[in-house]
């Protein structure tokens, strides 16, 4: 009985140690050692690699032209939307709007408001931008490390999206894809990333690099119209 009782302890004390000891050391290093093994998919890569090639090939207009237009009275992305904008209505809200990258784990709901401060209930759609689905840009803005992984609303691990990935936008009465096809770091005054184009696009955009706000990564995704209205 005694040894029982001496096993039991010893187990509960070790159990005492280590659970810190994930906590601490684990868990920081999850993004890094869990992250990539539930990520890794062999056809992805083989989608990465294809998009890739297509990308030298065939490159996009902004990166032929290096368009860069910057804010002149230098504030940042996120601020530089015009005051005089009114919502009238939050349609993304009313139709429980979603953002959905499964390459890396990511899904949260699209939230309204003439705001940067939108962003702290979610994925934050720039008003001055168009909706999902429409022809032009829809740029979506999201907070990088307010919340970590494993928690899934936030954009910790969106520079992990390669090109060829899905952004999918889900509604209660649609369901957009579109495939990324450019990746690249502006700086935060770079205003060139909402403008509106002629082509169905989406722009996501975060701070850069990790833990900072000094840059913004913006992803780039156009609309894949074989599964639109789906």
């Amino acid at each position: 009985m005694k040894k029982v009782f001496k096993s039991l302890i010893t187990t509960i004390l070790i159990l005492l140690v280590l659970a810190p000891l994930g906590y601490f050391v684990v868990y920081p290093n999850y993004n890094k050692v869990i992250g990539p093994i539930k990520r890794f998919d062999i056809q992805r890569i083989s989608e990465e690699l294809t998009f890739q090639i297509l990308a030298q090939l065939v490159p996009t207009k902004e990166k032929v032209m290096g368009v860069t237009i910057t804010s002149t009275d230098g504030l940042s992305i996120e601020e530089s939307l015009n005051k005089d904008i009114v919502l009238d209505n939050k349609k993304l809200e009313s139709l429980n709007t979603k953002l959905v990258i499964n390459s890396i784990e990511v899904e949260g709901h699209v939230y309204e408001g003439i705001e940067s401060r939108t962003m702290n209930k979610g994925f934050w759609h720039f008003p001055a931008s168009n909706l999902p689905g429409q022809k032009g840009n829809t740029v979506i803005i999201g907070h990088r490390y307010a919340k970590l992984p494993p928690n899934k609303d936030t954009f910790f691990n969106l520079d992990k999206v390669k090109i060829g990935d899905r952004i999918e936008v889900i509604q209660s009465d649609n369901h957009f894809t579109y495939i990324v096809t450019d990746t690249r770091v502006v700086e935060k005054n770079d205003v060139s990333v909402l403008q509106n184009y002629s082509d169905y696009r989406i722009t996501l955009i975060t701070c850069s690099p990790l833990w900072t706000s000094k840059q913004r990564l913006v992803i780039v995704g156009k609309l894949d119209k074989l599964y639109k209205n789906t």
